[in-house]
């Protein structure tokens, strides 16, 4: 990648990250984990005796699975970037930008913000997230039961639940990332703003009527098994992952075919 190339992805990202749509988005993920486990979080507050040890991470957990977070996930997605295409081409940033940088840079910037975007919504409100639980609840858990042993049981402890959650963190983040991909080319198509935050949630929820009363044989379409991926994937987690990288690159491409189109009758 040339200079230019890394100066153009480096502005298109660090303008897409430092949008309010973005704040928004980490905002609203955080406030749907603690939604989602807004019964546990009473009963824990009326405990009498300590919480189990790692209640955080379970916590956390079981909200990143909680079907309320699988509702948001295309809506949160949308929010940082998807629609930054129909805004240049409507405010007639194009005509003075362009010039500058040629549509190749502008696309490859684009795209590379439209994916980071998306998907470190998730991952920046689901560490908020986990710090804010763990702060909270930490005190209040019980000791680990193998605490004699000494800090080295402790850390053995501990990392399944670091491990568990960065698994979940990655999921997060690939699925983020190729639903803003989504939006945009949505975007891109239509030269609608609409378009662009409600086409992630559309097609979203088509691909899982279409599993859910039709097709349920067509498991690798179903968005949930994407976040929450059953034994049926042969490579488990990673063919999840590389599926997932697969469609964002696709409509990457697509977005790419249709934005110099348009471009080239600026």
């Amino acid at each position: 990648m040339g200079e230019g190339m890394r100066r153009v992805v480096y502005a298109s990202v660090k303008q897409a990250i430092s949008d309010k749509g973005f704040c928004l988005g980490v905002l609203g993920v955080v406030w749907i984990i603690f939604v989602s486990s807004m019964q546990d979080i009473v009963t824990a507050f009326r405990a009498k005796e300590l919480l189990s040890y790692g209640f955080h991470n379970t916590l956390l957990t079981n909200a990143l699975t909680s079907d309320a977070m699988t509702l948001v996930l295309p809506i949160f997605a949308a929010l940082p970037f998807t629609a930054s295409f129909v805004d240049d081409v409507k405010s007639g940033f194009m005509k003075e930008y362009l010039p500058r940088t040629g549509i190749l840079k502008y696309v490859v910037g684009k795209c590379s913000a439209c994916v980071i975007s998306g998907g470190l919504v998730f991952v920046c409100g689901i560490l908020i997230a986990y710090m804010m639980a763990a702060l909270l609840f930490t005190p209040m858990e019980a000791a680990p039961a193998l605490v004699s042993a000494g800090a080295s049981t402790q850390g053995a402890l501990v990392s399944p639940y670091i491990a568990e959650l960065m698994r979940r963190v990655v999921l997060y983040f690939c699925s983020g990332a190729f639903w803003s991909m989504t939006g945009m080319l949505f975007a891109a198509l239509t030269t609608s703003k609409y378009m662009a935050y409600a086409s992630p949630f559309v097609f979203y929820y088509v691909l899982i009527i279409l599993y859910e009363r039709y097709f349920d044989t067509l498991y690798v379409l179903y968005p949930k098994e994407w976040i929450i991926p059953s034994e049926r994937w042969e490579y488990g987690e990673v063919g999840v992952i590389v599926f997932v990288a697969e469609l964002t690159m696709i409509a990457a491409l697509c977005f790419g075919m249709t934005a110099e189109r348009r471009l080239s009758r600026i």
